[in-house]
């Protein structure tokens, strides 16, 4: 006879509502559905399958990751303001920046994928924004080409 291991069949409850308030707690602390469900007492999958099964759940799910999200958030941005105290080396400033912003930059990410919407790639806005200034450029060129191809006809004899 072959007996299941502790917790084996945990994936296939159905939370309580204990559970559901418990994981919904730690949810809207860390962002993290892995340290919630352990919190809760649950697996999980338990937990996504209710999601799934019960809009309301789901609704309450959805606003303790934002909650979360904007923990996080906060939590960075107040990490990243800090000055840095005594004899830094440039080296440590530029990692703690270079830190921050791929913080901020997944949790912008991940925020858009939990509203369905597409996040916008970092440098797509950088892109953009060359391309402009290229199009400008040349048209300033081209500008400049045509009132010195214009002086120089009009100083002709």
């Amino acid at each position: 006879m072959v007996r299941a291991a502790k917790g084996e069949g945990a994936g296939h409850a159905r939370p309580g509502s204990g559970q559901m308030d418990s994981f919904l707690d730690v949810l809207a602390e860390t962002s993290n559905v892995s340290a919630a469900a352990r919190a809760a007492g649950i697996a999980a999958n338990a937990m996504y399958r209710e999601r799934r099964r019960n809009p309301a759940f789901a609704a309450r799910w959805h606003e303790a990751l934002c909650e979360g999200f904007a923990r996080l958030e906060a939590e960075l941005l107040s990490e990243a303001l800090i000055a840095p105290s005594g004899n830094v080396k440039e080296a440590t400033l530029k990692s703690r920046a270079q830190k921050y912003r791929l913080g901020l930059s997944l949790l912008a990410a991940h925020r858009a994928a939990v509203r369905g919407t597409v996040p916008v790639a970092p440098d797509a806005g950088a892109a953009d924004a060359k391309a402009r200034l290229g199009a400008k450029i040349r048209a300033m060129q081209t500008r400049v080409r045509a009132e010195a191809g214009s002086s120089a006809e009009d100083d002709a004899p």
